[in-house]
Order: C-alpha cells, then structure tokens, then sequence
C-alpha cells in the first residue's frame, strides 16, 4: 500500500468555518497569515485563553512565511495548529506542518477569501489551477475538454480531468 500525504484541497476536512477547541489536546498553534482576518480569530483567543497553553504567530510578510517550517517542527505531540490565511499561504503553511508530522485531524484552517482548485488531465498528465465552481475547462497543455470529476486525487494532487468531445454533448 502507498501512502498519499494529505493534501489542502477546496473540499478538505481541515477546513472549517470558525476554530473549534479540541479539549484532547496539550497546546494551541495559531498561525495568522492574514492580519486582516484578526477580527475572526479573537473570540477562539478569548475562548481558549486560560484553558490550556496556546501560541500566536502572526506572519504579516512572505518572507516570514520561509520559518513556518522550523515553527511547526519544533512543536510537541499533542499540538493542535490552527491556520488563518489566504489560500496559497494555506497551503504553505498546511504543507509545512503535514512535513513536521501533523495529521489532518490535528489542523484546523480558515480560508480568507477564495479557494483554488487544481485539475489533473488523464490525457497528458498535465495539472492546473481552475475556477473553483468550473465543471469543466480545457487543458492548457493538450488542449483537450475535459470534464472535471468529483473525485480529488491525493497522488496527483487535483481533480481527475476526464477527456470528452464537446460536439457530442447535447444540451439539457
């Protein structure tokens, strides 16, 4: 069997609409790559401060994004991280802590603004980044139609783009 690490996708499960507290944990990561998102992010402080110890990291450039590594590799077993980012330094972040050892259960995020989808083309075995309501696109690399499926591939790291002829599609 092959292990796929997770993956930040549009329809991940680490992805929440507000932080919710876990009481199983020892320690709280917050890691806050959009200051103007603070406003979100202030009643889960108030919530858990007090209850267990919790720590705050707020990046407010990209080049502070370049130590997410060494922030969430010296953090113990039982941390629960919780991100607060755009989608890219999401990813940067979620991608780093899957690398440190932390498991989807173990990260919490909170997406400010858009998400972005990838497609992976079965044709040519090309990825890109789509429109995240596209139901289907055409490939930059082949230049194929491909329909873009349900399923989430964590090897290839997109939707399966399934090839078709749009000719032969008749309206509903």
């Amino acid at each position: 069997m092959v292990y796929n690490s997770p993956v930040l996708f549009d329809q991940s499960v680490s992805i929440v609409g507000a932080f919710t507290v876990r009481q199983d944990r020892r320690k709280y990561l917050i890691i806050s790559a959009a200051p103007n998102e603070t406003a979100k992010i202030q009643p889960f402080i108030k919530e858990i401060n007090g209850q267990k110890e919790y720590e705050l990291i707020e990046i407010h450039n990209p080049a502070q994004l370049e130590y997410v590594s060494e922030i969430v590799d010296r953090q113990k077993m039982g941390t629960q991280l919780y991100i607060s980012a755009h989608w890219d330094d999401a990813v940067t972040i979620f991608t780093a802590a899957i690398e440190a050892g932390f498991s989807e259960d173990e990260i919490q995020t909170l997406i400010s603004g858009g998400k972005k989808r990838n497609v992976y083309c079965i044709k040519c075995f090309h990825l890109q980044e789509v429109e995240a309501e596209e139901t289907d696109t055409i490939c930059h690399h082949c230049q194929i139609s491909l329909e873009i499926g349900p399923f989430f591939s964590r090897e290839r790291k997109g939707y399966i783009g399934y090839p078709y002829n749009p000719a032969f599609v008749t309206p509903n």
